[in-house]
């Protein structure tokens, strides 16, 4: 096998591509991002490779007077008993025990941009860089509420240093960069009559985190839906006070007849 190219080796991992063809993503990419990026280049730097380094072009005035900064965010994880799983053993060296499982991990989400790298105060001394041990009985999970705290602190640090340049935030398409409000509108489990009827979300302790019952399971609660608009007038789902289902949902046949 060596003698035709082969070698025993673990086999090389590319990218992921699975639905990267299909008709919404092809949509997207082709409607909406690369337009958007489109409008974005002629405020943003320039960079070209002088003797195998990256250096800027020289300056010129953009079209709005401000440099554009495009910020990607990034996310790694680590686990505790990560290790190489080829390496040189000696013919002497005895087996050894390892620990079973992935172990703990330790995810490290931070934004990064081409201009200044990651992002941070111009000392140092502030950093928008978070360390999340993830696990029910450490930090949670990183949910969305955790997304919307992290872009809260980097454009805190943008507001304080950066003033003069515009900012954009890169996320990728990850079902945790995608949230709606807890009560925001969607048909699905609509009751068709009127009940007792709300969303569960999840119930959170006074900093923000997930409540557990004793099974080991996230609390919920419930909260009531926005209100809809029809022909541009707001359109209450919910009975008002003085009403004799007061606070109840409305029902779907009710809504539709209104």
């Amino acid at each position: 096998m060596k003698r035709c190219g082969f070698c025993w080796t673990l086999a090389r991992g590319g990218q992921y591509v699975d639905g990267h063809e299909h008709v919404d993503i092809v949509t997207y990419c082709q409607d909406i991002f690369l337009p958007a990026w489109h409008a974005l280049e002629p405020d943003l730097r320039k960079w070209t490779s002088v003797g195998g380094k990256l250096v800027e072009e020289e300056e010129e005035v953009t079209v709005s007077g401000r440099h554009t900064i495009i910020w990607f965010h990034d996310e790694s994880t680590f686990y505790a008993h990560n290790r190489r799983k080829k390496r040189w053993v000696h013919v002497d060296e005895k087996a050894t025990p390892h620990p079973k499982g992935e172990g703990a991990s330790l995810m490290v989400a931070n934004f990064v941009s081409a201009d200044y790298g990651w992002l941070r105060s111009p000392n140092g001394k502030e950093s928008a860089r978070v360390l999340f041990r993830a696990g029910k009985s450490r930090d949670g999970y990183f949910t969305n509420g955790e997304i919307l705290k992290h872009a809260a602190k980097a454009m805190a640090i943008l507001e304080k240093h950066y003033p003069h340049e515009d900012h954009v935030f890169v996320f990728d398409n990850a079902t945790t960069h995608l949230k709606r409000a807890d009560g925001a509108l969607s048909a699905c489990s609509m009751p068709k009559s009127c009940k007792e009827w709300g969303i569960d979300v999840l119930a959170k302790d006074a900093a923000g985190k997930p409540i557990y019952g004793s099974d080991g399971k996230p609390l919920m609660r419930k909260v009531h839906m926005m209100d809809g608009l029809f022909n541009g007038a707001q359109q209450e789902f919910y009975w008002p006070d003085g009403h004799e289902n007061a606070g109840k949902f409305k029902g779907m046949m009710q809504i539709l007849e209104e």
